[in-house]
């Protein structure tokens, strides 16, 4: 007799619950891809603004021996994280490193492992 009660009970629950995992697990997968492919976006601008402000930030952001910022394949996160490393950074670079590591932890650091592991 147990067997048919908990047979019943999960031809019951699975009829409930597999319908609401089935769409919760298309939507989690459907976010993650969405935010995988924002973050790719978000790393080509930042690249971008690397190149275009390269003469602007090397000139307020980096001591005159820093890493310098305008290689296409850096975003100026990486640059920031490098120079800060190197402690090459000028007073206004360690103040944007600073927001940068307040909006995501360790955020420079973060940038310069992602970048180094590729």
């Amino acid at each position: 007799m147990r067997g048919l009660i908990l047979l019943i009970v999960a031809l019951i629950l699975s009829v409930i619950l597999m319908p609401i995992g089935f769409v919760f697990q298309i939507v989690v997968t459907l976010f993650r891809a969405i935010d995988t492919y924002l973050f790719h976006i978000a790393k080509s601008i930042d690249q971008h603004g690397n190149v275009v402000c390269a003469e602007l930030f090397n000139l307020t952001l980096i001591k005159r021996k820093g890493y310098k910022f305008g290689d296409m394949d850096k975003t100026i996160s990486y640059v920031l994280g490098v120079n800060a490393e190197k402690k090459t950074l000028t007073y206004l670079g360690r103040k944007v490193g600073n927001l940068l590591n307040t909006i995501e932890k360790d955020h420079l650091i973060k940038a310069v492992n992602y970048e180094r592991k590729d």
